[in-house]
């Protein structure tokens, strides 16, 4: 007697496509390569286990490692390999140049990572500060990063986005927003940054993504200056004042206004799986948005993990049948997992 299987509903990461943020940095790529080595990054993550935590631990070696010149930085090409470099001869340098080398050396790690210019955008409090976002596969979202200052900031022991931060100024002025800083996200007396930008939610009021998001390895290729804003109703009745006027990009093309935050906020790794389901047999077809993508993997019924296609074909049998489902990249690096629950 043929069984009844049935599809049930489980609880997985959800997917959104990248519409706005085609370009990614290349695995592989010399400039990559030279990084790694030539700095001994591998050696700054030895031992530690969790995305996160290696995460933090390549943010802490940039901290310790560059030196801040908010004024009169050392002069050098918009290049992380550069500012390394003049930095070891004892270059000092601004948050861009920070947020320059976070973005380098996280993304030859496979850690996908994009560059932001933030700031409180009052009149009388205007300046701007450049930072990182980062996907932490771990948390399924991206997570505002903090070169310059080893910083990053939590509501609830959960790390925030740059929106995030965002949605809670504009809500009741932050004050849920707790600052972590260092390698093991502890905050000591004396250690907030004292520059106003440094360590303050308000700080996010304000944000625009950079386009050019394989910066690092199109160099020396010219960059775009374009600017990605959420258009949300706050964006649209109120002025970004930068440096005691209305940001350089309004009345330019440099401004572009997205309405759709699911846009901005793109799920790379995440696997999304549409199941069909004939006799005692399953159909899963696989998609996601992965750069450097390598393959997918499935598990079966809590076994091991397996390299797969992008359809799969399963024999179902009775009582429960789990599968879980990954991309992989490249550079080794799993994606959030999604789960698909079929029973008989």
């Amino acid at each position: 007697m043929s069984m009844a299987f049935q599809l049930e509903e489980t609880a997985n990461p959800r997917f959104r496509v990248n519409e706005i943020f085609p370009a990614t940095e290349c695995f592989g790529h010399p400039r990559m390569i030279e990084l790694v080595e030539k700095y001994r990054l591998e050696s700054v993550v030895a031992g530690v286990q969790g995305e996160w935590d290696r995460i933090r631990a390549l943010r802490h070696w940039i901290f310790s490692r560059i030196e801040v010149e908010n004024d009169h930085p050392t002069p050098c090409r918009e290049d992380a390999l550069a500012i390394l470099d003049s930095a070891s001869r004892g270059g000092r340098f601004h948050c861009a140049h920070f947020s320059l080398v976070l973005h380098a050396v996280l993304n030859s790690f496979g850690y996908i990572a994009r560059r932001l210019q933030c700031g409180p955008g009052q009149p009388g409090d205007d300046g701007n500060h450049g930072v990182n976002e980062v996907w932490v596969n771990e948390f399924c979202k991206w997570v505002l990063v903090d070169a310059k200052y080893d910083l990053h900031f939590e509501k609830g022991e959960v790390p925030l986005s740059a929106l995030e931060i965002r949605d809670e100024v504009l809500s009741d002025g932050g004050k849920a927003v707790a600052l972590k800083r260092g390698p093991h996200g502890q905050v000591r007396a004396g250690e907030i940054p004292k520059e106003k930008l440094g360590g303050r939610a308000a700080t996010y009021r304000w944000c625009a993504w950079e386009t050019n998001t394989n910066h690092f390895t199109a160099a020396p290729s010219a960059f775009s200056s374009a600017l990605v804003v959420y258009a949300d109703p706050y964006f649209s009745a109120n002025t970004w004042f930068r440096d005691g006027r209305p940001h350089w990009a309004y009345g330019t093309p440099y401004f572009l206004p997205i309405a759709r935050r699911d846009f901005i906020e793109w799920t790379p790794n995440v696997v999304d799986a549409r199941t069909d389901i004939e006799g005692e047999t399953a159909s899963i077809a696989l998609r996601s948005c992965t750069p450097n993508f390598k393959t997918y993997q499935q598990q079966v019924d809590g076994g091991k993990w397996a390299d797969c296609a992008d359809v799969v074909s399963a024999k179902l049998h009775r009582g429960n049948n789990e599968f879980a489902f990954r991309s992989v990249s490249l550079f080794g690096v799993g994606g959030p997992v999604h789960r698909v629950r079929i029973t008989g």
